[in-house]
């Protein structure tokens, strides 16, 4: 009986040699020889946005969006073709225009650039214009099936230029009870606070005391930083800004006609006011 055992594993182990002979390595035999075109950033899940600061009504710029030919060498042109897809928000005439929709690729030729007028002097900061760009045809390749549309989101704002040194004045300033109220209120109250803005991104900024003296010159605090942005003289606090017992701060305000910033904000301590900053 064991020799009986043995003769049948040595049947079936050459049966199993025989039967993977049969089959190819994975990856060597297996070329894809197709020729197919794509837009570059249509694998990226929410498309892209392109942000443009606006400095005239009259302001046009251009924006880029690269295609590729992926496959085999070509060995004569490739043309392919563009449009508007119809869900776009954005809006031909009005937010864009475009430069061209037909591209041409030599032989060789593996990448080009689209390029797309951006009329930014039309559009309004609270505008989100989306151009939903599709890759429609191709002459001498393939559309890619998976990387033919992109969506581009158009974004304007104005030029910020906050950086700096403020002094501190209180319209209004209240200290809290803890649970959100009012322990005590003034009005017109200067702490000789100085506050320092940095900025530390497009239109966007961080301050060093985003209780605006309170904490150190009130409390004899730490002061806590955050972080707001700027659309066009409109301020908006950072959703995320915390204090260092994590106390959320909601912070809003705007740019006034001499270039001084005015805030009003509020942490669920129940400490806030109304704030006039300087610069210095």
């Amino acid at each position: 009986m064991k020799f009986k055992n043995l003769y049948t594993a040595m049947v079936v182990m050459m049966a199993s040699l025989v039967t993977t002979a049969c089959f190819d390595e994975p990856g060597f035999e297996i070329l894809w020889d197709g020729l197919e075109v794509e837009i570059h950033d249509a694998n990226l899940p929410n498309g892209v946005t392109r942000n443009f600061i606006r400095s005239s009504p009259e302001q046009v710029d251009v924006t880029e969006i690269q295609v590729n030919v992926v496959g085999a060498a070509q060995s004569s042109p490739i043309t392919v073709n563009f449009e508007a897809d119809p869900t776009s928000t954005a809006i031909a005439g009005v937010h864009y225009e475009f430069v061209t929709t037909t591209l041409t690729f030599q032989p060789g030729e593996l990448v080009q650039q689209l390029p797309i007028r951006i009329l930014v002097g039309n559009i309004d900061p609270d505008e989100e214009p989306d151009l939903v760009l599709n890759l429609t045809t191709a002459t001498g390749a393939k559309v890619s099936a998976n990387y033919a549309s992109l969506r581009i989101g158009i974004r304007v704002i104005c030029p910020s230029e906050l950086a700096g040194a403020y002094s501190v004045f209180w319209t209004r300033l209240q200290t809290g009870d803890g649970s959100g109220g009012a322990a005590n209120v003034l009005q017109n109250v200067n702490l000789g606070s100085i506050v320092n803005i940095t900025e530390i991104g497009l239109a966007t900024f961080r301050m060093d005391d985003m209780s605006f003296g309170l904490y150190p010159d009130g409390y004899g605090d730490a002061a806590p930083a955050g972080n707001f942005s700027d659309a066009c003289g409109e301020l908006q606090g950072d959703p995320s800004n915390v204090d260092q017992y994590s106390d959320p701060f909601t912070i809003v305000g705007t740019v006034g006609e001499e270039g001084e910033l005015n805030f009003v904000w509020s942490n669920t301590w129940g400490d806030g006011g109304t704030v006039i900053l300087t610069r210095e």
